[in-house]
């Protein structure tokens, strides 16, 4: 069974990762920085959502990614990406969003991205995983006429291409499709990530829906992709590691 993870951002709300992972999921996608924003386009809002989403994924032993959205406008894909290192905190994937014009030029979004993503790479020690959609991607209307680009066979592309839109809010996981995106974004070797719906049953969110994406394996495979062992244990647990620890040892954990 392919591996599946959900999007969170502000408009989720604080998140329940435990009734997430309870829906069957392995892991949370959580919106980190937009241009030199952190947590959204909202001015104030800091990293409160960001961070309950970090630390409600960590203590339910859930894979967490934290995901940065290009915003071409500020013409300083550096400034951006330095805004994602000095936010993001421990992760196990990082993700570069580019599906924003924000009125520039085709050129000029496709060129920012591959400073952004190079940035990335410097500063966190491993490449971002690309997130777009061929709707953007090889959009005429869009950056089509400059892509392929030539650097994407380097990259892992996480696919946006919706195939169940209603009825929104009420799309439950085990609907994900079993085949293939009918039209990846050009340049790409394939694909290992597949958004495929926004309308999600809203398990453990405040929201009327939930992104819902897939990996292109198992959960084992995925964390081999990534580098990670078994699942971390999650607070639970560790608690009930602590008191075996404790009994063996003959320590006194009473306050």
């Amino acid at each position: 069974m392919r591996a599946a993870l959900v999007d969170a951002s502000r408009y989720q709300g604080m998140i329940d990762a435990a009734k997430i992972k309870a829906a069957g999921f392995c892991g949370i996608v959580a919106r980190c920085t937009i241009g030199f924003l952190q947590d959204g386009s909202s001015i104030g809002r800091g990293l409160d959502f960001y961070r309950n989403s970090q630390q409600q994924a960590r203590d339910n032993g859930l894979i967490f990614g934290g995901y940065h959205v290009l915003w071409p406008e500020n013409r300083n894909p550096i400034r951006e990406a330095q805004n994602y290192a000095a936010s993001a905190g421990i992760t196990d994937l990082d993700v570069v969003d580019i599906e924003r014009m924000v009125g520039q030029t085709a050129r000029s979004v496709i060129d920012q991205a591959q400073i952004l993503i190079n940035e990335f790479e410097t500063l966190r020690g491993r490449k971002p995983i690309i997130y777009t959609g061929s709707w953007f991607w090889d959009g005429p209307s869009y950056i089509g006429l400059v892509t392929p680009a030539g650097w994407e066979q380097d990259y892992v592309l996480w696919e946006a291409e919706y195939t169940k839109s209603i009825p929104r809010g009420g799309i439950e996981p085990s609907l994900a499709p079993t085949g293939e995106p009918a039209d990846l974004s050009d340049g790409f070797g394939g694909w290992k990530f597949w958004q495929w719906t926004s309308g999600g049953k809203p398990y453990g969110v405040q929201s009327e829906s939930l992104d819902y994406d897939i990996f292109n394996g198992t959960e084992e495979e995925l964390r081999q992709f990534l580098g990670l062992t078994a699942p971390s244990p999650t607070l639970q647990e560790r608690v009930v590691i602590l008191e075996r620890e404790a009994s063996t040892r003959g320590w006194n954990l009473a306050p």
